[in-house]
């Protein structure tokens, strides 16, 4: 019943997170059409009679369209329906796209390197960037700030990144680059179904405590980024979860696993690896490895492991 509970609870809050990344492809979808017709924003908006930062915001992400205003949009721009949906909410691709031959050529694992965690790789801007952002926020972090924490001029800070949204798109692109590429060699290392999720599990624990920063980052700041970055960083997030999926799926296809909700677990482990950066304290009573323990322990009773 405990796990029946964490199963419901947990997929109810991947829903939301879902359905915003579901919003920012649709919107993305409607700015493209919007300007291949040769509408402005202001005269697509006053034809739906809506303002013109209500449009905006559908087309961020920011703000979920209704089926009966998307078929509004379509009628307008000439499109069909369904042309605005994006294939990967139509027909969700069985592997979604990571850029992993982007990610650090060095940051290859050798057997059991991805437990390990020695300091971030990023360079001393992006890391002023992120101690700034999670201490005020991406909009209330100033580059004065930041340029004070990487102990350089401003003008210097602008020679190696050209704005904010640059400093957290590559932010995220790198966390996720080094959390896809740690994951691999996790899943890599394990012999049977049970072990790969199991490795897995604990291996996105550990980044989400040892990282917790970058964790925090993401969950908080998906918001900010424009849409091409937020599409692009989504991908690897999709492909984070692909992962996890696939180890449970492949663990009922070998009859070790006895979910009858695979998709369902899948999510809720994603949302109890990546919640831990919420909440975690070097000071508490756990140690990262113990926690980790726990938690695949928590995975292995969500996906109902038959135990011998």
């Amino acid at each position: 019943m405990v796990i029946a509970l964490l199963e419901i609870l947990c997929s109810a809050i991947l829903n939301t997170v879902t359905e915003f990344e579901n919003a920012v492809l649709i919107g993305a979808s409607i700015r493209q059409a919007r300007r291949h017709s040769g509408l402005s924003l202001r005269e697509l908006a006053r034809r739906l009679d809506v303002s013109p930062a209500t449009l905006s915001a559908v087309e961020t992400g920011k703000t979920r369209v209704s089926v009966d205003r998307l078929a509004a949009i379509g009628g307008i721009l000439g499109v069909r329906f369904d042309a605005l949906l994006p294939a990967a909410i139509v027909r969700p691709p069985e592997q979604p796209r990571w850029g992993g031959d982007d990610a650090d050529p060095d940051a290859h694992f050798r057997p059991n390197e991805w437990r390990r965690f020695g300091p971030s790789s990023f360079d001393p801007v992006l890391a002023a960037a992120l101690a700034e952002m999670v201490k005020t926020g991406y909009h209330g972090a100033a580059m004065r700030e930041i340029a004070k924490r990487a102990q350089m001029s401003v003008p210097g800070l602008y020679h190696h990144y050209s704005s904010k949204q640059q400093m957290l798109a590559e932010i995220l692109d790198l966390t996720m680059a080094e959390l896809n590429t740690r994951s691999l060699a996790a899943i890599e290392e394990g012999e049977s179904p049970d072990e790969r999720l199991a490795f897995l599990v604990e291996c996105v624990t550990l980044f989400h405590i040892y990282r917790r920063d970058q964790g925090f980052l993401g969950a908080s700041e998906m918001r900010s980024l424009t849409a091409e970055n937020r599409l692009r960083i989504t991908e690897s997030r999709n492909y984070q979860q692909w992962l996890m999926t696939k180890q449970v799926d492949d663990g009922i296809a070998a009859g070790v696993f006895e979910t009858d909700r695979p998709r369902q677990a899948a999510r809720a482990i994603v949302v109890m690896c990546v919640s831990v950066a919420q909440w975690y304290r070097p000071s508490g009573p756990q140690t990262p490895e113990e926690i980790a323990r726990d938690y695949v322990r928590f995975a292995l009773d969500l996906v109902r492991l038959q135990r011998p």
